[in-house]
């Protein structure tokens, strides 16, 4: 049987702030933890692309059989970003976030999450020209969305 998807998959985009400037700099321990949770979540790691810079700062990206996952430091203003999006439904991010926080220890985070809809729409917001809006109804009447 072919996998097929949910039709809501989970994104989210965190700003850890307030973290020690010993972690944003040891780039082994941020690469490892975040592998660890990726790993401990059953996501499958299919590549990783990293970069560091000079004279610091780190970035990397996982590719993962249910999307991505990046992190991004800051370690001139003690923070860095992490984000992740998983197809495997809605806040299927959240156990992994969970554990970063755990092993990163910030002051605080911004976060912004959202489910994404990638199968059949719940809406469909008609864009305000005449012929955009006509077009656009008759490819939803045409996929079967109204």
């Amino acid at each position: 049987m072919e996998y097929q998807s949910p039709p809501v998959g989970h994104e989210i985009s965190a700003v850890f702030h307030g973290v020690h400037d010993g972690i944003l700099n040891d780039v082994n321990f941020l690469r490892r933890t975040i592998t660890n949770a990726l790993k401990k979540y059953n996501f499958s790691i299919l590549g990783e692309e990293h970069h560091i810079f000079e004279p610091r700062g780190y970035t990397c990206m996982w590719l993962l059989g249910e999307s991505d996952a990046t992190i991004h430091t800051y370690p001139e203003h003690g923070s860095f970003r992490f984000g992740m999006y998983s197809c495997r439904g809605e806040n299927d991010c959240n156990p992994t976030l969970e554990y970063i926080k755990k092993k990163f220890g910030p002051r605080y985070i911004d976060l912004a999450e959202r489910k994404v809809v990638v199968g059949k729409p719940t809406l469909i917001i008609k864009p305000q020209v005449k012929e955009e809006s006509k077009r656009e109804e008759e490819l939803a009447k045409e996929r079967g969305w109204l």
